[in-house]
């Protein structure tokens, strides 16, 4: 026997059939909202579920269980929102609820309520918020300490915040678990980035040392106006370890009448200025065509802090130079060599330098 259709039950009613009682269109519209709405035709949960009574009593049968049950449930549904649209700030917040809402239940299964603590830690680590991501990580640690993603999860939040000691220590917990590849990687960041704080660390400890040997010296230290070629750059005045330490300072000579420059890496505090220049000029300068620059045959000159010039005297330690002019000593010194018998000298040298009256 054939099954009989929904429309068969129509056979015999005139085609011109028009009903006695037809719905309104206000009526019409509130039933097709209705149907919309009923939990058998929607096709997605809406924001506010509260307004929607029958799809709230049919989710909440889902709830009435054991908080095992009901977690377990609850970790189900947050962890497929995370794998449809993790990315987006929207979910990751619904999904956060309802991690926090299975924590909630205490349902006293350890590694589910691992689990649960290490998913939202995801969470937060995707939203920068790094302390509480931690803190859910060593939740999840306590609950199942053989969990792995927590230790990883953790690294990954101190590395970020910085905190490199701590980060490692979580890495190596993790690979004591199991050698996983993304885990090494890590650590082998990490390790960079610790190596990289102590030579900062130390370099910071070495140049307190250095401003308050200075300071004890009465050497006043600041930063340069000079920007040196990148050959000389890496050199900077420093200390040498020894009792008690000696300050050893890079050298600049300018010849201003040629614009050329010899720069002398290390000198010590206690050499004098001509014992600095002297194998300089044992033989004639390249530029000097007239042969006019020697040691015995030159002047010397400093800036000062106020833009003037100081005639230095060529017998002079470094060190009393740097004591006894008002010059702020930067990474280096600059000292000016001029020849006094020369043209430029007379007519140019003494007024673009302003050079005070001879010291």
């Amino acid at each position: 026997m054939k099954a009989m259709g929904l429309f068969d039950f129509l056979d015999g009613i005139p085609d011109d059939y028009v009903p006695k009682q037809r719905m309104t269109a206000e009526e019409t519209e509130e039933a097709f909202t209705y149907l919309k709405n009923h939990p058998l035709f929607i096709d997605h949960i809406p924001e506010d579920i509260e307004n929607y009574p029958e799809l709230l009593a049919l989710q909440n049968l889902q709830y009435d269980d054991t908080p095992v049950n009901i977690a377990a449930a609850l970790l189900k549904n947050a962890n497929e929102i995370m794998k449809k649209d993790g990315d987006k700030k929207y979910f990751q917040i619904k999904a956060y609820e309802i991690y926090t809402d299975a924590i909630e239940q205490d349902c006293g299964d350890k590694e589910l309520m691992a689990k649960l603590f290490s998913n939202r830690a995801l969470i937060s680590y995707k939203q920068k918020n790094y302390k509480c991501a931690i803190q859910d990580c060593k939740w999840a640690i306590e609950n199942d300490p053989k969990f792995i993603k927590p230790y990883f999860r953790c690294a990954q939040c101190l590395y970020q915040i910085m905190h490199f000691n701590e980060a490692l220590k979580f890495c190596n917990l993790a690979l004591e678990i199991s050698k996983e590849k993304e885990i090494e990687e890590l650590r082998k960041i990490i390790l960079q980035q610790i190596e990289k704080q102590q030579m900062k660390n130390e370099e910071e400890k070495q140049l307190q040392q250095l401003y308050t040997i200075c300071n004890q010296k009465g050497i006043r230290m600041g930063p340069s106006k000079i920007t040196l070629p990148p050959e000389y750059q890496p050199q900077k005045i420093s200390l040498e370890q020894v009792n008690p330490p000696i300050l050893t300072i890079p050298i600049l000579v300018t010849y201003p009448e040629f614009r050329q420059r010899d720069f002398i890496q290390y000198c010590s505090e206690q050499t004098k200025l001509y014992q600095i220049l002297a194998p300089l000029f044992q033989t004639p300068l390249p530029w000097d065509q007239d042969q006019q620059y020697n040691l015995n045959n030159i002047e010397c000159y400093i800036e000062l802090d106020d833009g003037n010039y100081a005639k230095l005297n060529i017998k002079a330690k470094i060190l009393s130079i740097m004591q006894g002019y008002k010059v702020t000593v930067k990474e280096f010194i600059e000292i000016l060599v001029v020849c006094p018998n020369t043209n430029y000298y007379k007519k140019q040298f003494r007024s673009e330098y302003h050079v005070l009256n001879d010291q």
